[in-house]
């Protein structure tokens, strides 16, 4: 489970992520600067709620979404707000209470908590090594490990969102972002001028 981090409040609302899948491939950073640079120019913010990009190590799958590692940090802004619904107590007490509470449904019970002041600090999985022994050390893998990341990303906001999520928008997300990020695309020459170690 993820522990709870002050720092998180300073990424709230932005695609900064601690990815832990650089140390196994060193070009998996292009592919988290492959999903920025999509989310800019398809006006989306897949990123903003994700805290950690982890390694999985689970033959046959690319990428894995866990809704239970999903814990909003609340601010002190929210503490007073939320002591309404969780009870009393201090701050350290309940200030993980919102683990798996789609902003939706707290503004449901309590609109006047502050979503964009929740640190999310959800949690979603690559399996760099099961997508390098397919792909090699290629653009493609690049291109695949971004992939995975936007189609584990999109099954993070369907949660936020409808508090449940299918493979079904996952599936045509991850599509959608293959057809953009094609290198015989009309999109390539943009990508590799704003990201020249993908040109080799």
């Amino acid at each position: 489970m993820v522990e709870f981090k002050e720092w998180l409040a300073n990424t709230v609302g932005t695609e900064n992520v601690d990815s832990k899948i650089d140390a196994l491939y060193n070009k998996a950073k292009y592919a988290v600067k492959l999903v920025q640079l999509y989310d800019r120019k398809t006006n989306q913010k897949l990123l903003t709620n994700i805290s950690t990009i982890a390694d999985l190590n689970r033959s046959g799958v690319y990428g894995l979404y866990n809704s239970s590692e999903n814990k909003d940090a609340i601010g002190p802004h929210n503490a007073a707000r939320t002591k309404f619904i969780f009870g009393q107590g201090t701050y350290n007490q309940y200030k993980n209470n919102l683990r798996n509470l789609p902003p939706a449904v707290i503004n449901q019970y309590k609109p006047n908590v502050d979503p964009s002041r929740l640190a999310p600090s959800d949690v979603i999985h690559v399996n760099v090594s099961e997508i390098l022994s397919q792909f090699g050390d290629t653009k493609e893998a690049i291109i695949e490990m971004a992939g995975t990341i936007i189609h584990e990303c999109t099954h993070d906001a369907e949660f936020r969102e409808k508090g449940k999520t299918s493979e079904s928008g996952p599936v045509q997300a991850k599509k959608a972002f293959k057809v953009w990020a094609d290198p015989a695309g009309p999109n390539w020459k943009t990508i590799i001028a704003t990201i020249p170690q993908l040109n080799f």
